[in-house]
């Protein structure tokens, strides 16, 4: 089992609006992750304000990238990641790979 963190910084005041790019962004890649995966969204609670985990879970590494490869393909995620553009601080998205002992 891997785990892929992907983590970005808020910078929108409009909350509503980003959680709901937040929940369409995570359903759509949870719907697509690899047989036997997961993909979630957090946030911190006692922490910086706006900063986002996703936690994508896939049985390996082979199934992980290949997954992450095809995301960019589809016209659905492109349209995804344009309509949150302005939401998130440039530069500022992050990624961590872990694996299971």
């Amino acid at each position: 089992m891997v785990r892929m963190i992907r983590k970005a910084q808020v910078d929108s005041s409009d909350g509503a609006r980003v959680r709901d790019w937040i929940t369409t962004y995570t359903s759509y890649m949870a719907e697509r992750v690899p047989s036997g995966g997961s993909v979630t969204s957090w946030t911190e609670s006692y922490g910086a304000y706006g900063v986002i985990y996703w936690m994508i879970d896939a049985p390996d590494l082979a199934s992980l990238d290949s997954f992450l490869e095809a995301l960019p393909n589809e016209q659905g995620y492109r349209d995804i990641l344009l309509a949150g553009s302005e939401l998130f601080v440039s530069g500022q998205t992050s990624d961590m790979l872990l694996k299971s002992i």
